[in-house]
């Protein structure tokens, strides 16, 4: 019986589509491949888990036991899930998604959602959407009231037994706060609370943002008791900091408190960071990060020439306010990764940039004998894959470069493009003297350095190591990663490089690795393990081959003479042993060379060994300045191939025209063909019945043309029969069928005969009719004719 009675349910669930249902168990986060969108559905899906397996322990225990009657089982529960909409349209599917719909169909999918967190923060294009969006959802509400079900909690009858309160989460902007006067002008500093959000005047680019979170507020009161709608204004480095998301959750749909939150008697609410931080704050330590760690203050109206800065980031970037989230400091009680400031905090943001991003700032050491293309192969890994080209041979000049560059710098100033400064680049410019104290020593340092490399004299090979690992922990180097080439060639150039020194290989706030392995804990004693490379590339070629090229290389100033090549050559045998090899020093750190033959003399770009180690480094990473060269590359590529296809169609459709005029041709001179051996044929049937012509018009149709209209005149009974008794009658006997034989001339002979028999009768004798010089006076015959036998 329950068999059935659960069978007969599924049938009737199975019959209704439960995507056009609503359901409070369903959730709507707009824009899931954002990075907000991420979070969002990483943090709802936590709460799913969580509720999924409090539901399935209370099913179980409700079913223990031998005195369980034997009821109608409860109609099965809708799932939790989450729907929503995608950046890029060529996104099907994301982890914890259940869904993903068009955004022409978005709005219909809202109405069935329970919870809809929209984010109107970033893209502007999603504006016009949620104002479409509210008004919809006033059109819904307004004819639920008129029902009367405005009780929270309560059935409706618009909408089916199974709704309860709806929740609405609009993720906005600080921006419709820019142009808001301070609450006290004698005390401008005073931060603004969630309460003063009626006095807030919007950005002028941000009007509309301003317009749509007044429409939620709206809603959240005319209809409190039958939907809970909330405004979340939040600034983008409280959310980029590597701090835990809050998430809020409607009142009795979850079971536990630390993953839950009630959803607060709030309108406004304001997700900002509690420590204020002003663009020096954020600008200087992120610079010393993750750039050159060198400054210039610009005018505001010379920030659009910067080609990536865009006008949302410019509002963003001028933005002045000091606000306070009093409601979740003091109320939810965060748990924060990290209580400090910006500053303090971006060597982690840094560490999760990159994970986030994938960038693997490869480091890369390039070790093999002269001239087998080692620089070639650096040259085209740095270039395909935005790393830092560090020799031996270049380093001294690249130090130079930098050292001018960066004291020409202090000696003008950071603010030297400021002509007149404000108030606030006053004060810049006295933490700069503060913070002056601080690069004093390390502006010593640099201007020695560079007198040492602009006297000219000769560098020690130990000033070249030292340079070479200033130049390794360079932050450019660090942080877009390096290929080393041709250096270290010893074991002793290895230690001394790869030292551990006073560096240390964790930044402050980095978060500790695992535990190493017993056999591991002392491998990295003596060495900078953030310093060694991640793969070695050997290039393996024979001294016939290294002679080979050297003799191939063009005439020039690079090129070596024969002493200098095998002195270099014997050198680098000697050293490279299998006991005394600097390979050796890496595999007993784990760091396992790459052998590559080098046998190819025409291959002078090195696209042979390149094709090898990119193998081995996999796809290049998109960095910011290379994204450019990535693109053209990928557009050159694509260009290519589309030119590629267009060339192979060109060619197909040359071919096929050929070809198609090769065989009109044939075809015209196939039918010209056919047409004279038609007329030779049609000639040869007319020459060969000429004669059989000539014939039946000579001899058959003087005799048969008359009988046939005589046939035709008479119209017998009986015409072939009337036919043949007619020719009978002309020709009785049967003379007509002898070949010499003539109609007319058998007439005429008829009446010869009578005439002849006449004259006989009368006894006349006729001499012939002969003229006299036509007369042949021959013998007499011995036989004597009659006179009418000569006709």
């Amino acid at each position: 019986m329950m068999k059935k009675s659960i069978d007969k349910l599924s049938s009737d669930k199975s019959s209704i589509d439960l995507t056009t249902m609503y359901s409070h168990k369903r959730y709507f986060i707009n824009n899931l491949d954002s990075y907000h969108g991420e979070y969002f559905v990483k943090e709802v899906a936590k709460v799913f888990e969580k509720n999924n397996v409090a539901s399935t322990r209370d099913t179980s225990q409700s079913l223990l036991g031998e005195d369980v009657a034997l009821s109608e089982p409860p109609p099965p529960e809708q799932p939790y899930e989450i729907i929503g909409t995608a950046v890029t349209e060529s996104t099907k599917d994301r982890e914890f998604v259940t869904r993903i719909v068009r955004k022409e169909d978005s709005i219909r999918q809202m109405l069935t959602c329970g919870t809809v967190i929209f984010d109107i923060s970033v893209d502007r294009e999603e504006l016009k959407l949620a104002m479409e969006y509210l008004t919809v959802l006033k059109q819904l509400l307004e004819k639920q009231a008129l029902t009367g079900d405005d009780d929270a909690g309560e059935p409706s009858v618009a909408t089916g037994p199974d709704i309860k309160k709806r929740y609405l989460i609009l993720i906005s902007t600080v921006m419709t706060w820019a142009s808001t006067k301070p609450l006290d002008p004698d005390t401008p500093e005073m931060p603004f609370v969630e309460t003063d959000f009626r006095k807030r005047k919007p950005h002028p680019n941000y009007k509309m943002h301003y317009d749509v979170e007044n429409e939620v507020i709206g809603i959240a009161r005319k209809y409190r008791k039958m939907i809970g709608a909330l405004v979340v204004a939040f600034r983008s480095d409280l959310w980029r900091q590597g701090r835990r998301s809050f998430l809020l959750v409607p009142k009795g749909m979850g079971d536990c408190p630390q993953f839950t939150l009630d959803f607060p008697k709030k309108l406004y609410l304001l997700a900002v960071e509690q420590n204020v931080s002003k663009q020096r704050d954020i600008v200087k330590p992120l610079g010393r990060q993750v750039g050159s760690g060198m400054f210039k203050c610009i005018p505001p109206e010379d920030a659009f020439l910067i080609p990536e800065l865009d006008q949302r980031i410019y509002d963003l970037m001028t933005l002045n306010l000091n606000m306070e989230p009093t409601f979740i400091v003091e109320t939810m009680g965060l748990q924060w990764t990290f209580e400090g400031t910006f500053a303090d905090n971006i060597p982690v943001l840094m560490k999760q940039f990159k994970k986030e991003r994938g960038l693997k700032p490869f480091k890369i050491v390039i070790y093999g004998p002269p001239i087998c293309g080692k620089t070639s192969l650096a040259i085209s890994i740095c270039d395909a894959y935005g790393l830092v080209y560090i020799s031996p041979e270049t380093v001294a000049q690249d130090m130079l470069e930098d050292l001018t560059w960066r004291v020409e710098h202090w000696d003008i100033g950071e603010m030297v493009a400021i002509t007149v400064p404000n108030p606030e680049e006053e004060d810049i410019g006295i933490a700069d003297d503060e913070d002056q104290g601080e690069d004093d020593l390390v502006q010593e340092q640099a201007r020695q350095n560079l007198a040492i490399l602009q006297s000219g004299r000769p560098l020690s090979e130990e000033e070249i190591i030292m340079y070479l690992r200033q130049k390794l922990l360079s932050r450019e180097a660090m942080n877009r990663g390096w290929v080393l080439d041709g250096f270290p060639m010893t074991q002793a150039q290895c230690q001394i490089i790869f030292e551990k020194g006073d560096e240390q290989d964790s930044e402050a706030g980095e978060e500790t690795r695992d535990e190493p392995f017993d056999e591991d804990v002392d491998l990295y004693n003596n060495v900078l393990k953030k310093l060694l490379p991640d793969i070695v590339v050997s290039l393996d070629a024979n001294d016939e081959f290294i002679c080979e090229k050297a003799m191939r290389l063009p005439e020039g100033h690079s090129r070596l003479d024969e002493e200098t090549i095998l002195k270099r050559l014997s050198e680098f045998r000697a050293g490279d042993t299998r006991e005394n090899t600097p390979l050796n020093f890496f595999d007993e750190l784990d760091i396992h060379p790459l052998v590559v033959p080098v046998k190819d003399h025409t291959d002078y770009g090195m696209q042979g060994p390149y094709t090898a180690v990119a193998l081995r480094m996999g796809r290049p990473c998109r960095y910011g300045k290379l994204l450019a060269l990535i693109e053209a590359a990928e557009k050159k590529e694509k260009y290519e191939q589309e030119t590629l296809k267009t060339k192979e169609a060109k060619a197909l459709k040359e071919m096929e025209d050929k070809l198609r005029s090769e065989r009109e041709d044939k075809m015209e001179y196939w039918t010209e063909l056919y047409a004279m051996m038609r007329e030779e044929e049609e000639a040869a049937l007319a020459a060969a019945g000429e004669p059989m012509r000539n014939y039946l018009v000579q001899h058959i149709f003087p005799t048969l043309t008359p009988a046939l209209l005589e046939v035709a005149k008479l119209r017998p009974d009986d015409p072939i029969d009337f036919l043949a008794e007619h020719l009978f009658k002309l020709n009785p006997t049967g003379k007509m069928l002898e070949p010499g034989y003539n109609l007319q001339a058998e007439s005429l002979l008829g009446k010869i005969k009578i005439l002849d028999n006449a004259l006989k009768d009368l006894d006349i004798q006729i001499d012939p009719l002969v003229p006299p010089e036509c007369e042949i006076h021959d013998p007499e015959p011995t036989h004597k004719c009659k006179p009418m036998s000569a006709f």
